[in-house]
């Protein structure tokens, strides 16, 4: 059987380890998906992580996605929990015990996971935010886990400095050539940071920021990531057209979309306020309207 990663080159298997966990989030996962076939420990794959400066993620997407994806399928089909989850493949890999404690957290509008999304616009263009098509591999197909609208988004943890927080959001989902070259852009991450928005999906709290970039930096051509792909600027002033064509964003997109014009319309007015706080669509419904 041929190798998938480079042999009698240090350098490039580095390279292709690192490649590999920004695009799976986790040593276990990139482990698994190359058959246990790569020979590396995880405390090397660790030192070879921290030698690139890679901010280590806070937990798989691919779970993330997993139990939003069928939350939705199970609101936008109307059936119970239970009667969906036995329709489930074998790659399902939320239990039916997660699934009705994510539930259970949503109708008690309390979130126990943290993420950190990003609104990224030219630092002259304010109106025009950055999205991607999600091409996270999914493990099945709900008709929303694959190829849907994002904001570069990613898990945090409570422990999390913001600044790396939102390094970690750059790393992953928006400058990954760079971070894999060693050659991050520099000087993008406010002093401070603090976000504008708390939107809750599902029960994970996101932290969405604001991120000003300079011209130079803020063409679609310097953009890339193992995540995402077809990144383009989507046009605030056209919310209403993509409110309508809802389905094509992944969850919790298009609030924070709202936030942040509302956001901005504060900002206009020289207003100060705290973050503001919204719920994405599905957990209103499931927390008011879905019954069991």
């Amino acid at each position: 059987m041929s190798e998938n990663y480079p042999i009698g080159n240090e350098k490039k298997f580095n390279e292709f380890l690192v490649k590999e966990y920004l695009k799976y989030g986790s040593v276990d996962e990139v482990l698994r998906v190359n058959h246990f076939s790569i020979p590396v420990s995880y405390a090397n794959y660790q030192r070879i992580l921290d030698k690139w400066g890679i901010i280590k993620a806070a937990g798989p997407n691919n779970k993330l996605s997993e139990a939003i994806n069928f939350l939705y399928k199970m609101v936008e089909d109307g059936i119970p929990l239970d009667k969906l989850y036995r329709k489930m493949p074998p790659s399902f890999m939320t239990s039916a015990v997660t699934l009705y404690r994510v539930l259970s957290y949503i109708k008690e509008g309390v979130t126990r996971r943290m993420g950190t999304a990003l609104i990224i616009s030219p630092e002259d263009k304010p109106n025009l935010i950055l999205s991607g098509t999600d091409v996270s591999a999914p493990r099945f197909e709900l008709g929303k886990a694959y190829r849907s609208i994002s904001l570069p988004m990613t898990f945090s943890r409570k422990r999390d400095s913001r600044e790396d927080a939102i390094k970690r959001v750059f790393q992953y989902e928006v400058f990954s050539q760079q971070a894999l070259n060693k050659k991050m852009p520099k000087n993008i991450i406010p002093p401070r940071p603090k976000p504008f928005l708390f939107l809750d999906i599902a029960d994970v709290r996101v932290e969405v920021f604001n991120i000003k970039l300079p011209t130079n930096i803020s063409k679609i051509k310097n953009f890339s990531s193992f995540r995402l792909e077809n990144f383009k600027y989507l046009d605030l002033y056209k919310l209403e057209d993509y409110q309508s064509e809802k389905n094509n964003f992944r969850a919790g997109i298009i609030e924070a979309m709202k936030g942040y014009k509302k956001f901005l319309e504060l900002s206009r007015r020289n207003l100060k306020f705290n973050p503001l706080q919204y719920r994405s669509e599905l957990n209103y419904y499931l927390a008011d309207e879905y019954q069991e």
